[in-house]
C-alpha cells in the first residue's frame, strides 16, 4: 500500500530522496509495531485444540471405580472450563489488538492530514510571494514610464511648473516606498513557503513508518479475531461431546455407544437451534426497528449512501473529538436517518469483499469492504453485523444495523472511504 504522492514546492518523498525519518517519530512507530507483534500474554502457546480430549472408551473405563470416575469428571470439567477460558482470552486479545489498530490508524490519519495541510499552506505562501513580486515589478515599470529617473533634472529647469513636478516627485516617492514594501512582503512569503515546505517534508517523512504500524496493527487485529473464531469453533465442536461425557459419568445409568452418540447429536442440535432462534429474534428486532426503510440512498456512478433517508451530521476533516477531547482528523462522514437511526439497516456503498467484520476500537462494531484497486470503505458504530470476513457483498446489500458502539455519542453510521489506506472525503464518491 502506498500513499498517493503529495506535491510540495521543492520537496520529494522521504523514501525516494534518502531523507532520514526523524528518530523520535520512527522510534514511536516501531515501538507500536513491536508491541503489536509481541508475545501474547493472554494465552499460552497451546490452546484448547492441543488438549487431549477423552474418548468414549476412556469414559467407560473410568466408571470401573469411584476414584477413577471422579478423576475423569474433574478432568472433563477442567477441559470445559479451559474451552471457555480460551474463548474469553481470545476475545480479550482481540479487543486489545483492535484498540491498538484504532490508535495506530488515527495516528497515521492525523499525520497524513497535517502533512497535506502544510503542503497546501506552502503552495499558498509561494503563490502570494509570486503575486507580490509581480505587483512590485508592475509598479517599477510604471515608475520608469513616468520618467522617474529624470525628475530631479526636470525640477531644476521647470521654472513656474515646479509645483507640478514636486507633486510628481512626492507621488513617485510613495510609489517607490510601496514597491519596497511589496518586495519585502514577497521575501517574507518566500521564507514562509520555505519553512512550511520543510515542515511538510518532516511530516511526510514520518508517514511511511506510521502507515506500516497501522497496517501491522490491522493484520494483528484480524489474526486475533481469527483466534476468537477458532476458539468458538473448538468450544462448539467439543463442548457438546464433553458435556455428554460428563453427564454419562455422573448418571447412575450406563449408556451404550449408540445412546451416547445420540445424546451428543441431540445436544449439538439443541445448541444450534438455540443459537439460530436467538439470531432470528435479534434479526427480527433489528428489522422492526428499521421498519419502513426505503433502501440505500440514490446511486452515483455505482456508489450509494450506506443509510437511507440520510442526513449528514458531521463532515470529513479536522475536528475536536467529542469524547477524547482532542483535535484530530475525522476520517469519514457521519450519517443519521430522519425518523430515527438506531437499528436502521446499513448498506454496502458498492460491491466488494468483506475484509473485517468485528469490534474495531473506537469504531465499535465495524465492517470494512475491499472494492479493488486499493479502494476500501468502512462502516462504524453498528449495533450488530450481518456479514462475515471473506464474504462477497453486492452494492446496496445489508451489512449491519446502525448503533452507537465504540466512541460514539449517539446512533449514527460513520462512513469512510480510503485509497491505499489513506482517508479520502466520502463526498468524492457518494453524492451526499
Amino acid at each position: 500500500m502506498t500513499r498517493p504522492t503529495r506535491r510540495v514546492p521543492g520537496a520529494t518523498r522521504a523514501h525516494g530522496s534518502g531523507r532520514a525519518v526523524p528518530r523520535f517519530r520512527l522510534a514511536a512507530a516501531m515501538a507500536l509495531a513491536a508491541g503489536i507483534l509481541a508475545v501474547d500474554v493472554f494465552r499460552g502457546t497451546e490452546g484448547a485444540s492441543a488438549a487431549d480430549y477423552p474418548s468414549w472408551e476412556d469414559v467407560l473405563a473410568a466408571r470401573a471405580s469411584e476414584s477413577t470416575k471422579q478423576a475423569e469428571v474433574t478432568r472433563i470439567q477442567g477441559l470445559i472450563a479451559g474451552l471457555q477460558a480460551e474463548v474469553v482470552a481470545a476475545q480479550a486479545l482481540a479487543v486489545q489488538r483492535a484498540d491498538e489498530h484504532s490508535a495506530a490508524q488515527a495516528a497515521y490519519d492525523s499525520a497524513a492530514f497535517r502533512a497535506d495541510e502544510l503542503a497546501a499552506q506552502a503552495v499558498e505562501a509561494a503563490s502570494r510571494a509570486e503575486a507580490s513580486n509581480a505587483q512590485a515589478g508592475m509598479l517599477i515599470t510604471q515608475f520608469t514610464r513616468a520618467g522617474g529617473a529624470d525628475l530631479t533634472l526636470n525640477l531644476i529647469v521647470a521654472g513656474d511648473d515646479s509645483d507640478d513636478l514636486l507633486y510628481q516627485l512626492g507621488a513617485m516617492s510613495q510609489l517607490s516606498q510601496k514597491t519596497g514594501q511589496l518586495y519585502e512582503q514577497a521575501a517574507n512569503d518566500r521564507n514562509t513557503a520555505q519553512s512550511l515546505t520543510e515542515q511538510a517534508e518532516v511530516a511526510e517523512s514520518a508517514l511511511e513508518a506510521l502507515k506500516i504500524a497501522a497496517q501491522e496493527a490491522f493484520d494483528a487485529a484480524i489474526a486475533a479475531q481469527e483466534q476468537v473464531e477458532a476458539a468458538l469453533a473448538e468450544q462448539q465442536a467439543q463442548g457438546a461431546v464433553l458435556q455428554e461425557q460428563l453427564a454419562s459419568l455422573t448418571s447412575a445409568t450406563q449408556k451404550t455407544v449408540a445412546e451416547y452418540e445420540k445424546g451428543v447429536e441431540e445436544r449439538r442440535k439443541a445448541e444450534e437451534a438455540a443459537r439460530a432462534a436467538a439470531e432470528a429474534a435479534a434479526k427480527a428486532a433489528r428489522e422492526a426497528a428499521g421498519g419502513g426503510d426505503s433502501g440505500p440512498g440514490p446511486s452515483v456512478d455505482g456508489w450509494s449512501s450506506p443509510l437511507s433517508n440520510w442526513i449528514v451530521s458531521d463532515e470529513f476533516g479536522n475536528r475536536f473529538h467529542p469524547i477524547d477531547r482532542v483535535w484530530r482528523l475525522h476520517a469519514g462522514i457521519d450519517l443519521v436517518r430522519g425518523g430515527g437511526t438506531c437499528g436502521a439497516p446499513v448498506y454496502a456503498a458498492a460491491a466488494g469483499t468483506v475484509t473485517q467484520a468485528s469490534y474495531n476500537g473506537g469504531l465499535g462494531n465495524s465492517v470494512t469492504i475491499n472494492h479493488g484497486g486499493g479502494l476500501t470503505t468502512v462502516y462504524g458504530h453498528n449495533s450488530s453485523l450481518n456479514v462475515g470476513r471473506g464474504q462477497d457483498v453486492g452494492g446496496g446489500e445489508i451489512i449491519a444495523w446502525a448503533g452507537t458502539t465504540g466512541s460514539s455519542t449517539g446512533c449514527h453510521v460513520h462512513f469512510e472511504t480510503r485509497v491505499d489506506g489513506s482517508a479520502q472525503n466520502p463526498r468524492n464518491y457518494v453524492g451526499f
